[in-house]
């Protein structure tokens, strides 16, 4: 019989224990993601399966988890919005202002951005620095002046006195300029001794390497304008023009039951969010690239 007693002793490795301890923390960290994830998901889901209830299991649904997802699907709520006010308008001017403001709003502040980032000129800190102090007075503090101004210029009920006040951001200059910022200048030195004018130079070589922070500014920009109910509602007072989120405000008073309300609601949610699913990576890639620069 051999003598095991000099065979060496296999021991446990210190690396598959703390390989161990980093997998149980990665699935703890997904698990709590997940918890929180249906937390925050549970409201919309909430929605949407409401406006597809019928209007006898609403009362059931609250109290009752059996209840909550219907057991036949109805369409009723949705062609009550549809009949009972004219949604179709509404969510075609809301359209017209969301894309309106955010043509202008990629126009404006991207050429604004840009010209603090590579165009030297004096003064261009004072400049920076004014824009980040008025990042910090919130839009109710500008709301009477700028309202004055729309009235003097007589744009009230008009599709112009939503657009064109958001034109201008300063958030979207700073966000614009801070990309600019990275793009390194030999890339326009040299486009620049090509003989391309500085405009040129801003189309065709520096917008297509941005194309991550456009995408971004598009999407905050036309979700905010979407979901903008305190600007429409001090200029807009003809109820053609109004936006969809008065129209629901107003519907919501005229509703015969809770599940129409919660259909205007989805028809109003839906389209944003299928752009955000179509445009989540740009997104994404935008906001990673927003890293805080020296001014």
């Amino acid at each position: 019989m051999e003598n095991t007693s000099n065979l060496p002793l296999v021991e446990k490795s210190p690396r598959t224990g703390a390989k161990a301890r980093k997998t149980a923390a990665l699935a703890v960290r997904y698990i709590i993601n997940i918890v929180l994830g249906i937390l925050f998901i549970s409201p919309l889901l909430w929605m949407f399966v409401t406006a597809f209830n019928p209007v006898q299991a609403l009362g059931s649904q609250i109290t009752s988890i059996t209840e909550f997802l219907p057991k036949t699907l109805s369409l009723n709520n949705f062609k009550a919005v549809f009949t009972r006010i004219p949604m179709v308008r509404y969510l075609l001017n809301t359209l017209l202002y969301a894309l309106g403001t955010v043509v202008l709003v990629l126009i404006v502040n991207s050429l604004a951005g840009y010209a603090l980032a590579k165009i030297p000129f004096r003064g261009r800190g004072a400049v920076v620095m004014f824009i980040v102090i008025m990042l910090t007075i919130p839009f109710e503090g500008i709301t009477l002046s700028l309202y004055m101004v729309v009235s003097k210029l007589q744009l009230l009920n008009t599709p112009f006195a939503v657009i064109l006040p958001s034109a201008m951001s300063c958030f979207y200059i700073f966000m614009f300029r801070q990309f600019f910022t990275g793009i390194p200048n030999a890339v326009i030195e040299a486009a620049e001794i090509d003989g391309c004018k500085p405009l040129t130079v801003f189309f065709r070589i520096v917008l297509p390497m941005a194309m991550p922070v456009f995408v971004t500014v598009f999407i905050l920009e036309f979700f905010g304008k979407w979901s903008d109910y305190y600007w429409p509602m001090l200029t807009l007072t003809n109820s053609d023009l109004w936006n969809i989120q008065i129209a629901i405000a107003d519907f919501n008073s005229r509703a015969e039951h809770y599940g129409q309300f919660m259909a205007a609601l989805t028809v109003c949610t839906l389209p944003i969010v299928i752009l955000f699913l179509f445009l989540q990576k740009y997104y994404i890639q935008g906001i990673a690239t927003q890293g805080i620069k020296d001014m």
